[in-house]
């Protein structure tokens, strides 16, 4: 049986933010394999980082997904993550960082490079 979310109901018309994947999740959390409808009735607007949190969390989650009622512009956002998620190298997550206890040490690591 397939669930459906009113996307609607739990986010404004414009979704901006990542943290929106946690507040859908938060308000019907759904478990590991589950088959899921997103209805985007009334979107008008996903950012890609919220295309992208979305993404990531079915894929996490092993969503079987299916996306209702996206407007032009959510379907292409959604489409073009989905591509450059095959095409991403998983080294771009881990990113590097370099600790400086003062000022003097950042200002010798920049003259190095």
């Amino acid at each position: 049986m397939k669930t459906t979310i009113n996307i609607q109901k739990v986010l404004p018309s414009t979704i901006t933010s990542r943290k929106a994947v946690e507040l859908i999740n938060r308000e019907m959390p759904l478990i590991s394999g589950a088959s899921v409808i997103f209805d985007f009735a009334n979107i008008d607007f996903i950012s890609r980082a919220f295309a992208d949190e979305l993404i990531h969390f079915i894929a996490d989650k092993n969503i079987s997904a299916e996306f209702r009622n996206a407007n032009t512009i959510i379907t292409e956002m959604l489409a073009v993550v989905q591509k450059n998620r095959k095409k991403r190298d998983s080294s771009f997550h881990h990113i590097a960082i370099t600790p400086f206890m003062n000022q003097k040490e950042f200002t010798k690591f920049l003259s190095m490079i």
